[in-house]
């Protein structure tokens, strides 16, 4: 059983405004991380591992997460775990641990949703996807572009601050360990500060 949500999704908001005004994508992205950290609060954690603008539904001026179907569950005080259906998802929306190199299966963590957000934050703002754009995504993969996408360019557009910037690129960051987790994306002080 799933809530009904009247939408749109934000796949069809963006292709209906092209872009959104920061304030307003602010506080999409807002909502989203409220999501995100709820489904991590519990002993029991989700990655959700799909996030997508196709995936976030619009409902009485709230925004819904939907599309469970990826989703890693994470016990008790594991904080990772092997991505065993590595090849699957939404290349553009999926961080560079994601893709293996050998033959080890990749170790993810709740921060490849953190990822996810930023790609969809950028796309939001600038109405293009910061990796790959308007590549197929068996070309994703063969040229290895998100293997490659280890610093964000933005491109030149009047009206985006440079704390949203900033925040994007906490996001977006290539190595993990350097990437916000979900608590510091939602307290990150582009969200806190007056």
């Amino acid at each position: 059983m799933l809530e009904y949500c009247e939408g749109p999704d934000l796949a069809q908001y963006l292709r209906r405004y092209k872009t959104i005004p920061e304030k307003e994508a602010k506080t999409i992205i807002r909502q989203v991380l409220a999501g995100l950290k709820y489904l991590n609060e519990f002993k029991t954690r989700i990655i959700h591992y799909d996030l997508k603008p196709q995936n976030i539904l619009f409902h009485k001026g709230e925004v819904k997460i939907s599309d469970f179907g990826l989703c890693k569950i994470l016990e008790g005080d594991e904080s990772r775990c092997e991505l065993t259906s590595q090849g699957v998802g939404t290349y553009w929306y999926l961080p560079p641990e994601t893709f293996a190199v050998g033959d080890k299966a990749p170790i993810i963590s709740s921060k490849v949703d953190v990822w996810a957000v930023g790609v969809i934050f950028f796309e939001l703002l600038y109405g293009q996807k910061p990796f790959g754009h308007n590549m197929a995504q068996e070309k994703i993969l063969k040229d290895k572009i998100i293997l490659k996408s280890v610093t964000v360019n933005f491109p030149p557009k009047n009206g985006i601050s440079n704390e949203a910037k900033e925040f994007m690129k906490n996001c977006l960051a290539y190595h993990e360990s350097e990437r916000y987790d979900i608590q510091q994306a939602y307290n990150a002080p582009y969200f806190t500060k007056k």
